[in-house]
């Protein structure tokens, strides 16, 4: 039928028309819908609407000399970022690690009830799925087929453990547990230790009677 329509048509072509048509037809109706959506990319065009983007500390793209282009200058040499601080632990090992934790941290957040407070609700809203409402390592996401359960922070081990070492756990991880000190910052970690303790206690005291 085409190759009719296309005998028909005037002015006339030339011999084999139709078969040009035949992969003109299709390459068209591919092509042109991909250019209309690549119209807003090309440079001449689009304007601030599509950039190359560079993460923090990261790099992209290449520059002359066969250098990586960074996305943002190093630091100044002898500044740290807001909010950091030194720590002195550095063993690889993570019993040692804690163990020189233990020996060398005390919790500086002084005791009180607003501390308690807000130990509570960082553990309420973050440690609660792993260790359970009253710290006995059963969250909500440990079971068969799900999470292994964290040892009881009732356990004797536990209770042994300095609030140095809980809170160095707690900053850098131990074993299965990940680490939390780019979600929780140091005062609000020490402020977990204190809720811990309180459960520790409350439990203690529960078993006397």
């Amino acid at each position: 039928m085409l190759k009719r329509i296309l005998d028909n048509w005037k002015p006339k072509w030339f011999d084999g028309r139709w078969h040009v048509t035949l992969v003109a037809l299709p390459v068209i109706i591919i092509c042109l819908p991909l250019l209309v959506l690549a119209l807003p990319y090309l440079d001449i065009l689009n304007g601030m609407a599509v950039q190359a983007k560079g993460k923090a500390q990261g790099t992209y793209g290449w520059f002359s000399g066969n250098q990586e282009l960074a996305a943002e200058r190093p630091p100044v040499e002898g500044t740290v970022p807001q909010g950091w601080f030194p720590y002195h632990v550095t063993e690889k090992d993570e019993d040692k690690a804690a163990a020189a934790a233990d020996a060398s941290l005390t919790n500086p957040v002084p005791r009180t009830k607003a501390a308690l407070k807000r130990g509570q609700a960082i553990f309420d809203r973050i440690c609660i799925t792993c260790h359970g409402k009253r710290a006995e390592g059963n969250g909500s996401i440990q079971g068969p087929g799900l999470f292994p359960a964290p040892p009881s922070l009732h356990a004797k081990k536990s209770l042994d453990y300095g609030d140095g070492r809980i809170w160095h756990i707690i900053s850098r991880g131990y074993g299965k547990m990940p680490s939390y000190a780019n979600v929780l910052d140091p005062d609000e970690r020490w402020a977990v230790v204190h809720y811990v303790r309180a459960l520790q206690k409350a439990m203690q005291d529960a078993t006397k009677d």
